[in-house]
């Protein structure tokens, strides 16, 4: 048995995947596995992954027979995880050299079910910070509880809300609560995944080193963001639908009004859609029919009817 086995799901990663798994074998704490699991690409993804396995046995290549989503793949690499410690990587992201000492030392020292770090953000392909994600952890070892958890992740602003978090989970935890990710989600699993596992209240400690650096790409702006948003909403209902009888009020209440934000976000896409397609009577409709996007609307509308009305781009 290892002490840490890491997880990345990889669908097309061919531009991205090697800093990920470099960024692995770089790592000063040496007693890991690495279970990257295929997902069916369609480059040559599978290829890199062949031959980071052949350069080093720690790296273990994982083909899937058939497309089912990051939340299958990760499944399909908890299944073959042996390690003592869990942990993720996404395959766009690297990991600082010092990642892995610090959190299994944080984890053994506070015999923690749970433990995570702050995160570097930069804009892909750089390495470079432009920011943290966690402007609230600010201890180098401070307790994180469910009601932080679910309080934390109904505020949203400045910093990145505790979904976007990489743990380091006892493995022990996970197969005790018979924790996986849900297929049924193709957004919003790993959030689902840490809500479940905090509904169990675990021991959990963060610290404010920021070990993991999320790179950010540029996505663009298409019609399946109000779908995504509304997706969001509804891992609200299900997670209370699951453990609102175990969870704080508080806790309950930050679900409710994460439920209500994303709702709102996705009534504002809507309208923004409709706006850009110069559809004016569509986005009337929408914050008739919404009227928590009208907030968020009301300057958009502003220019855009007097774009209209001047004959305006």
């Amino acid at each position: 048995m290892v002490q840490v086995s890491i997880i990345i799901p990889v669908y097309n990663a061919a531009d991205f995947i090697a800093d990920a798994l470099e960024s692995v074998r770089a790592q000063t704490f040496a007693d890991w596995e690495c279970i990257v699991v295929d997902d069916c690409s369609t480059d040559r993804s599978s290829e890199i992954l062949l031959q980071f396995a052949a350069r080093d046995d720690r790296i273990k290549a994982v083909f899937l027979e058939e497309n089912g989503g990051a939340s299958r793949a990760r499944n399909a690499a908890l299944e073959k995880a042996t390690g003592q410690w869990i942990t993720l990587l996404d395959a766009d992201d690297v990991y600082d050299v010092h990642r892995l000492n610090t959190l299994v030392t944080l984890a053994q020292d506070r015999s923690a079910d749970l433990v995570f770090d702050n995160q570097i953000i930069a804009d892909f392909p750089s390495t470079q910070p432009v920011g943290r994600a966690f402007h609230w952890l600010t201890q180098a070892d401070a307790p994180f509880s469910a009601e932080q958890f679910f309080k934390r992740s109904a505020i949203f602003g400045r910093s990145l809300n505790p979904g976007y978090m990489k743990p380091l989970f006892s493995r022990a935890f996970i197969e005790d609560n018979r924790l996986r990710y849900d297929p049924q989600f193709r957004s919003g699993q790993d959030y689902l995944f840490y809500a479940n596992a905090f509904a169990r209240g675990p021991r959990c400690f963060a610290t404010s080193y920021a070990g993991y650096v999320y790179r950010r790409r540029k996505g663009s702006l298409s019609r399946s963001g109000g779908t995504h948003l509304r997706n969001h909403a509804r891992l609200s209902d299900e997670i209370l639908t699951r453990h609102g009888t175990r969870l704080s009020k508080a806790s309950c209440g930050a679900l409710r009004s994460r439920k209500r934000y994303f709702m709102n976000a996705a009534a504002l896409y809507d309208v923004r859609l409709a706006l850009n397609a110069r559809s004016l009577g569509k986005a009337v409709v929408i914050m008739v029919r919404e009227p928590g996007s009208v907030v968020g609307a009301v300057a958009q509308v502003r220019r855009r009817v007097m774009a209209f009305l001047t004959g305006q781009k």
